[in-house]
């Protein structure tokens, strides 16, 4: 039986104590991302949340299946800091609106939950949807799912699909969500912070409101809950914690929304994740100015133009794909020379103390920045 169909739906209760821990390990994970970014120079921090908000808007997509191009999501949210004459062009719809969303999580987290801010992130997730010869009445975004049929989570193939979960008919949407935003505005204040996160997201999830976007706009919702519990702008990427974790993501929430509304499970897994995360920002924070330490002791006039660029694309924006390193062949295809000059190449930057290998042998050599 799920949840929802529960005589005592929503009544939902956790392990005070344990809810009251992850709290209080939160709040000190955020107190020392704040005495790190006190001490860090204002360009530094300002790299790091951008790097941040990047990777939440891309990993929140990411966690649905949705690929996005980093670029477009990094202009999106760095036009947000720029002023009219100096932004730069986005081509890509789906990447603006994500961007916008975590933007205005940030900025307006203070701001009372309601119906029109959740439509709007709704609409913001799915700008495609407004859209098109194809949709009817029930495909738009931004309004409460309409449609007779059950809202079901499922998988495997048409004729014979697994059923995960299944909300409530749309027909009790409307009031469903107002008793919602009714506990998260004057019902749940007195809770610890990462109770009310954890079930905040999962009783969005679990009323499932819209044909689509529910994930992203409840994650938008639990960041929401995370910035109001830390009293500040959130400097961390829960969701690219979440995406971490996906499968183990998707077994708690089936796991929480069925039986019992008895969550202390998901609470104390969720607040795993919150600490986990806080504690990711911290990392990216000391990675940045460890970044530009690394930089800043460079004697570039030893190195060519290749090598430069080379250290500037792993160490730029295009850090990700080189998690693995780098070898020969990248090295070519990269800086368009023969296989003898990027071996001497790479060879140089090992002795110049700025590449540290990763594995040595032959071919399959493989060298890392020495940060």
């Amino acid at each position: 039986m799920y949840t929802w169909q529960l005589d005592n739906w929503p009544a939902y209760s956790f392990d005070q104590k344990s809810a009251e821990l992850w709290t209080s390990k939160a709040l000190a994970a955020s107190h020392k991302i704040l005495g790190a970014m006190a001490v860090v120079p204002e360009s530094l921090g300002s790299e790091a949340k951008l790097d941040l908000l990047v990777s939440a808007a891309i990993e929140t997509s990411a966690i649905e299946g949705e690929s996005l191009n980093r670029e477009d999501v990094r202009s999106s949210i760095k036009n947000h800091f720029l002023s009219p004459n100096e932004k730069m062009a986005v081509h890509d719809p789906v990447a603006a609106g994500i961007s916008a969303l975590i933007l205005e999580v940030m900025d307006l987290y203070e701001e009372p939950l309601t119906a029109e801010r959740l439509h709007h992130w709704n609409e913001l997730v799915l700008p495609a949807h407004n859209s098109g010869p194809f949709l009817g009445p029930a495909g738009i975004a931004g309004q409460w799912r309409t449609h007779p049929d059950a809202m079901q989570i499922v998988s495997g193939p048409v004729h014979n699909p697994t059923i995960h979960f299944e909300a409530p008919p749309s027909v009790r949407v409307p009031e469903e969500m107002q008793r919602f935003l009714d506990w998260f505005e004057d019902g749940s204040r007195a809770l610890p912070g990462v109770a009310r996160a954890a079930i905040a997201h999962l009783w969005f999830e679990t009323i499932h409101p819209y044909e689509d976007g529910n994930g992203r706009v409840g994650r938008a919702v639990a960041d929401v809950a995370v910035c109001q519990m830390l009293g500040q702008p959130l400097m961390m990427s829960l969701a690219t914690v979440l995406s971490r974790h996906r499968k183990a993501y998707y077994q708690q929430l089936n796991k929480a929304s069925k039986d019992t509304l008895d969550v202390t499970p998901w609470v104390n897994w969720f607040g795993e994740r919150v600490v986990e995360a806080l504690d990711g920002a911290f990392d990216v924070i000391q990675y940045v100015v460890k970044k530009a330490r690394f930089w800043d002791g460079l004697d570039t006039e030893l190195l060519n133009d290749r090598q430069l660029k080379l250290i500037r694309r792993m160490l730029g924006q295009d850090a990700p794909s080189f998690e693995n390193g780098i070898n020969a062949a990248k090295y070519q295809n990269l800086t368009r020379c023969s296989k003898a000059t990027a071996t001497r190449d790479l060879q140089h930057l090992v002795a110049e103390g700025v590449l540290a290998p990763i594995y040595r042998k032959g071919r399959y050599a493989r060298y890392k920045l020495d940060l």
